[in-house]
């Protein structure tokens, strides 16, 4: 009984900590809408790209949260998100091997003022959430086949 309940803390607070970072993400960017538009322009993608890249990640990161706050989605919200941060981690290492020249970060609130190295130390952190979540879900998944 208490392996189950160190299970499912660990995995309480792995949806907890990625469900609170992307409602606040796409809060702090929903916030400063038009300074996330300018930010997204100055990204290395045609400019016509520019809202759909907006919506898409908006949507994407609101998506995420959701499903994980719900209790029959949460095991996919997991999934996508720590998909989410694997894409965006590789484009912080494209932007950190000078692959785009430079480029201005387009994240919302305090996670704008990190450099691209903290940057890309955080969302190692949030994959190494998603893929602890992961496997405990999976364990989870086996006991109960």
């Amino acid at each position: 009984m208490g392996r189950i309940k160190a299970r499912d803390t660990i995995l309480l607070i792995c949806y907890f900590l990625f469900t609170s970072m992307f409602i606040y993400a796409a809060a702090s960017k929903l916030m400063n809408y038009r300074i996330f538009i300018i930010q997204m322009d100055r990204q290395p993608f045609p400019d016509k790209y520019t809202h759909l890249l907006v919506w898409s990640v908006l949507s994407s990161e609101i998506l995420s949260a959701v499903m994980m706050m719900t209790f029959s989605l949460r095991r996919i919200g997991l999934f996508f998100a720590t998909t989410l941060m694997i894409c965006f981690t590789a484009y912080i290492i494209l932007v950190k091997l000078n692959y785009y020249g430079v480029i201005p970060c387009s994240c919302g609130g305090v996670i704008a003022s990190f450099t691209w190295t903290q940057h890309l130390i955080f969302n190692l952190f949030f994959i190494v959430i998603g893929i602890v979540g992961i496997y405990l879900e999976q364990q989870f998944s086996k006991k109960m086949a």
